[in-house]
């Protein structure tokens, strides 16, 4: 991997960060439960979604409402 490719993958790793912590915050002021899942079969839901092969996806985040 060259530099550059090093540096972008950094940089998408640490914006991935601030948006889901954006929607943590988010979904506590709504009521709402949110988690981060690091553990994710990519190539399936990159599939899934229709994804270009140079869209990469760095993590999965599930929202909904908490079980009562």
């Amino acid at each position: 991997m060259g530099e550059d490719q090093q540096s972008n993958l950094q940089t998408a790793n640490i914006d991935a960060g601030f948006v889901s912590q954006n929607i943590y915050l988010y979904c506590a002021s709504e009521n709402m439960a949110t988690v981060v899942r690091g553990s994710v079969d990519r190539e399936k839901l990159a599939g899934e979604m229709g994804l270009a092969p140079n869209f990469h996806i760095v993590v999965a985040q599930t929202v909904g409402y908490p079980a009562e």
